[in-house]
């Protein structure tokens, strides 16, 4: 089921890469979302309202909404860099083919969008959305040292700077439940932080080597954050990874049900 999001009029959302340049996407940013949240948020979103170059972006839309805009590159940098904040360790870094481009690709005459060797893959939208290279960078900048090679962040866009969905890759020791609670919790320990309420959902399997935990919040002015956090083993050399699956964007939107669909592989070929 595609991800569809109601902002004023319904817009489509989400995902996708094609080849080496990732040509279609997955992640936007929040309508009005955490303004409160932290300092740090206030001025995103300040520079987001002064910026000429998103004035012109955004057919010259009111500066309300190019604060949600901005505010919202904000939440989800937050959200990544400090949940994300732990001691590089030699054998959990990514390697190479980890970092490979998603592509789109068919199972059973449905349009999916897959990574091309750790075999997890989402829904394939009709509606493509661009690459939001300036939260992987501002993302990677404000990590500090060492971040990069235990993280492979994708970050996506809706035209309108209204959605945002981020995928952080990273490696794990194992894919037991006690170690997904565990990184649903640093994932969504930001948000507590802030004293925003955070519904959250246990850890569960959901085959044989994989399962699921999940959290959201509603932030202020009607923004809503949702997060699947996912547990899998690679198909062929059983290496553990964890993949935060969060998406930014007014409330309302069926973001959970999307977040749902997405696949990973549990002890069998990811194409079963």
């Amino acid at each position: 089921m595609m991800l569809a999001l109601t902002i004023g009029a319904t817009a489509g959302v989400i995902v996708g890469a094609l080849g080496g340049s990732i040509a279609d996407g997955l992640v936007g940013r929040a309508a009005e979302s955490a303004t409160s949240a932290s300092r740090l948020l206030a001025g995103i979103a300040a520079f987001a309202a002064g910026g000429a170059y998103l004035l012109g972006a955004a057919g010259h839309r009111r500066a309300a909404i190019l604060l949600a805009s901005g505010a919202s590159i904000g939440v989800a940098t937050w959200l990544v860099v400090v949940a994300s904040r732990a001691p590089v360790r030699a054998a959990l870094t990514l390697l190479e083919s980890d970092r490979a481009g998603l592509e789109v690709v068919e199972v059973e005459g449905r349009s999916w969008v897959a990574h091309r060797t750790l075999g997890f893959r989402l829904p394939q939208p009709s509606v493509a959305l661009a690459p939001a290279e300036d939260i992987v960078r501002e993302t990677s900048d404000r990590a500090g040292p060492g971040w990069r090679d235990v993280h492979q962040l994708w970050a996506f866009e809706s035209s309108d700077r209204a959605v945002t969905v981020t995928l952080d890759l990273t490696r794990a020791d194992d894919v037991s439940l006690d170690a997904l609670d565990a990184r649903a919790r640093a994932a969504a320990g930001p948000l507590r932080a802030q004293g925003i309420e955070v519904e959250a959902q246990d850890a569960r399997s959901e085959g044989a080597r994989c399962g699921s935990a999940r959290f959201g919040a509603a932030l202020e002015h009607g923004g809503r954050v949702e997060a699947r956090v996912l547990a899998f083993e690679a198909p062929t050399s059983h290496r553990a990874f964890h993949l935060v699956a969060t998406i930014v964007g007014p409330a309302g939107a069926d973001a959970r049900e999307y977040l749902d669909e997405i696949v990973v592989p549990c002890g069998r070929s990811a194409s079963e």
